[in-house]
């Protein structure tokens, strides 16, 4: 199925589309427009406006529609028809007590002809109870090498199972939920907004811009110490430090 053709709106999902469609009327802005005076429409104009218009409006999300029904097709392509497990369960039975029942056959028929043989019953009897014998054990034989192969496809196949597994409830879920989120964004809450004469979207307020204060001078805070200048020691009224004479 290609995500860029619109795929119409499924009988089942009617109701998911009535409950997106809700939700879109009940938004603030919504509610608000219809409350206003002179409003073109009503709430019950307005739903069924929509329903009658459903599968233009749902194909305004077909991209998430489409994965919605990719992963719904799957689901249900992985699903056994009604009755198959019990069918299943019929043959595999058959396939385990086959083999069993054979070789405890063919065991109970040699045991017996070839008791008959060491007794010196010798004749059809005997003959036939070890034919018989001999029988059933090449049939438990064969059923045997059968229920083998049974079960190894089967391993084979449910670990490619396993490897392919079909989709989960929870992936399910999501992709339904992208899909009612789809229809509620991109196409109810415009269509609406164009029928109540709103714009097509709500502008969120501009964002202000920060007041960054200017420098200042930074004041000086602490102790300073005055200003000192030391003596002049070139000065001509300097005569040297004065210290003790030998006098």
């Amino acid at each position: 199925m290609s995500m860029n053709e619109p795929v119409p709106l499924h009988p089942e999902d009617r109701a998911a589309f009535e409950s997106a469609l809700r939700k879109a009327l009940d938004t603030p802005e919504v509610r608000a427009a219809l409350g206003r005076p002179g409003a073109p429409y009503t709430a019950d104009e307005l739903r069924a406006r929509a329903l009658a218009a459903a599968d233009s409006l749902a194909a305004e999300a077909s991209s998430e529609y489409a994965t919605l029904l990719d992963l719904r097709s799957g689901s249900a392509a992985d699903r056994p028809p009604a009755g198959g497990e019990g069918v299943k369960a019929v043959v595999a039975a058959l396939a385990v007590l086959t083999p069993l029942l054979s070789a405890a056959a063919a065991a109970i028929f040699l045991l017996l002809g070839y008791g008959l043989r060491v007794a010196g019953a010798a004749g059809t009897p005997a003959d036939t109870l070890v034919g018989t014998g001999w029988t059933a054990a090449v049939i438990a034989g064969v059923a045997g090498l059968a229920a083998g192969g049974g079960l190894a496809f089967t391993a084979a196949r449910h670990h490619a199972t396993e490897r392919g597994a079909p989709p989960s409830r929870e992936s399910l879920a999501r992709a339904e939920a992208a899909w009612q989120r789809a229809l509620l964004q991109r196409s109810l809450l415009p269509r609406l907004r164009r029928e109540l004469g709103l714009p097509d979207s709500i502008s969120a307020p501009p964002t202000p811009t920060p007041v960054v204060p200017e420098p200042r001078s930074r004041t000086r805070l602490g102790y300073s110490r005055p200003d000192f200048t030391g003596p002049d020691f070139s000065g001509p009224d300097y005569t040297g430090p004065s210290g003790p004479s030998r006098d």
